[in-house]
């Protein structure tokens, strides 16, 4: 939005000292005093709704979604990841990419996961990691049917039950990767 506030439509020389003005010079000046303001005001409020902040703004609260709008040439240092411990589960557990990009569940007995909330758009590519802690050798982690790429490559990977079946107690680290807003996904096992 270009700046509309023109400072120069304000006469700071009128009213000249000693002599008498014309009213219309008064006029004029309060005319383009209040359309300066009133300028003001919505370039302050389009700033107030489209910055991002680094805290929140008085009487409101912190939102800096971006809603996928592009940076471009952005140079990040020491930047981080936000991490959700969904705790200990069991049976159907949904993840959800709004959550956090890494996750953690703890599991007993079998987890069905499912993935939820990835964003989609043409050439956006999204990535969760899931962390999964396994404390028994009965443990098993059913995929959805979505997740179509890289299977492959998992070890203790039934392709009839779409199951994961962990023979190692431990820890486990997974990514789900996808490129059209998770109708599809690639997994990788990290760790």
């Amino acid at each position: 939005m270009p700046c509309n506030i023109n400072p120069n439509n304000v006469d700071s020389n009128y009213p000249i000292a000693g002599q008498d003005n014309d009213s219309q010079g008064f006029r004029d000046n309060f005319t383009n005093i209040k359309a300066n303001f009133a300028f003001a005001k919505t370039e302050i409020e389009d700033l107030q709704k489209n910055s991002i902040l680094k805290s929140a703004l008085l009487g409101s609260t912190l939102n800096n979604d971006l809603n996928n709008a592009i940076l471009y040439r952005a140079r990040l240092k020491s930047n981080t990841s936000s991490f959700n411990n969904l705790g200990t589960k069991s049976g159907i557990v949904t993840v959800s990419f709004l959550d956090s990009n890494i996750q953690k569940i703890t599991i007993t007995n079998s987890v069905t996961l499912v993935l939820a909330d990835f964003p989609s758009g043409e050439g956006i590519y999204a990535s969760l990691r899931l962390w999964i802690s396994v404390s028994s050798g009965t443990n098993r982690l059913v995929l959805p049917n979505s997740v179509a790429y890289g299977l492959n490559n998992i070890q203790n990977y039934n392709s009839q039950t779409k199951t994961i079946e962990f023979s190692e107690l431990g820890n486990h680290m997974f990514e789900f990767s996808t490129v059209d807003g998770g109708t599809n996904f690639w997994i990788t096992k990290i760790a």
